[in-house]
């Protein structure tokens, strides 16, 4: 008869014990996207005189929910666009609620598409975003037009259309490096 070893198995790794610190670190670097549409949103209302200013608050917000959306959808859940959203929206000047449902309408095409958008190159995944980026600012501009009960000169959207087409690689460079360093959630 074979005697059993009473000793107990022991495991070759080990995880590290989840503490209130470690999931509040966590907690703030998976808000590290959110936190930034609402920094930058916040900071893009105040008056500077900075010519396409309202239009930058929208393009930062559109392409922030685009990138964190496809690449890491756990950083920037729906909530938290339509959180972002409403605070887009105190600090703009169009209608009501044309940057929440832009944004939602962004995320849920990025957050459905992200593994065939995770498989493009950057510049075929820029060309799409392009696309909705002047579809949004197509709709807002439709959507001014009807508030305004006349038709308005499409030159403000096409030029926020184009800017925010312009800051789209740079925002992205700087997301990639923040996501592989410090808006990495599991990073200890």
């Amino acid at each position: 008869m074979v005697a059993e070893n009473s000793t107990p198995h022991l495991h070759s790794a080990v995880e590290p014990k989840q503490t209130f610190r470690r999931a509040l670190d966590m907690s703030s670097r998976a808000a590290m996207p959110s936190l930034f549409i609402m920094f930058s949103a916040i900071l893009l209302s105040a008056p500077f005189g900075i010519p396409g200013q309202a239009q930058l608050q929208f393009g930062i917000a559109m392409c922030t929910v685009w990138f964190w959306a496809h690449s890491r959808p756990r950083s920037m859940p729906a909530l938290a666009v339509f959180l972002c959203g409403l605070v887009v929206e105190i600090f703009s000047f169009g209608p009501p609620g044309t940057v929440l449902l832009s944004l939602l309408v962004i995320y849920g095409v990025a957050h459905h598409w992200r593994y065939g958008l995770s498989r493009l190159g950057f510049l075929m995944g820029w060309l799409i975003f392009s696309i909705f980026a002047v579809i949004a600012s197509f709709f807002q501009w439709a959507l001014v037009c009807l508030h305004a009960v006349a038709l308005l000169s499409p030159a403000p959207g096409l030029f926020q259309a184009a800017l925010t087409i312009g800051i789209y690689p740079s925002l992205t460079a700087l997301f990639v490096w923040g996501r592989r360093t410090f808006a990495n959630p599991d990073q200890a």
